[in-house]
């Protein structure tokens, strides 16, 4: 009798569980991929371009820079030999400081580079998560996971909202 009365209770508690509508719904789940709408999306294509460009530029600046200082090395190894020891001395130290002038150079271009990109990409980033929440609330979406940062190994096709924000980024003019 107590066996039948605790599997009564039992079945009547996950009978009201399971009827309730918190417990019964599904959550809704959708997920994005941050690269791809930047990839897609007019604005992340022209950020992109642009970034494109500068880098080019200053790749430039530093092969220049770079050959420069080939040269005067390859000039110094040449002519080392035949220079006394306080010239060979005060060459070597002037190629030392052109090395570190390069290597300076270098690192803030790589800087420069950085802030750009953070300038040109930040933005959009701030957008297109706006957007993911705009469409979040208005669709009753319980998580919307970016798939970089999620950690998200599988998902149905039918839950990716990265086409739909790309739509919506494209939808936005940039700032110039």
């Amino acid at each position: 009798m107590k066996k039948l009365f605790c599997g009564s209770v039992l079945t009547a508690i996950f009978m009201i569980v399971s009827g309730s509508p918190g417990w019964a719904a599904s959550p809704k789940i959708g997920y994005f991929d941050i690269q791809t709408v930047l990839a897609k999306s007019t604005w992340g294509q022209r950020a992109k371009k642009e970034f494109e460009q500068k880098q080019a530029r200053i790749k430039g600046e530093m092969e220049s820079k770079a050959n420069q200082f080939k040269k005067l090395r390859e000039e110094y190894e040449k002519k080392a030999s035949m220079l006394d020891e306080a010239a060979r001395t005060k060459k070597a130290k002037e190629l030392l400081e052109k090395q570190q002038e390069g290597e300076k150079a270098l690192m803030e271009s790589n800087a420069e580079l950085n802030k750009l990109s953070n300038d040109l990409t930040g933005p959009i980033v701030d957008k297109i998560l706006q957007i993911v929440i705009d469409i979040g609330k208005k669709e009753k979406y319980d998580f919307v996971f970016e798939v970089g940062k999620g950690g998200i190994v599988y998902a149905k096709d039918e839950y990716n909202l990265t086409e739909r924000v790309v739509n919506e980024l494209n939808k936005v003019t940039p700032r110039k």
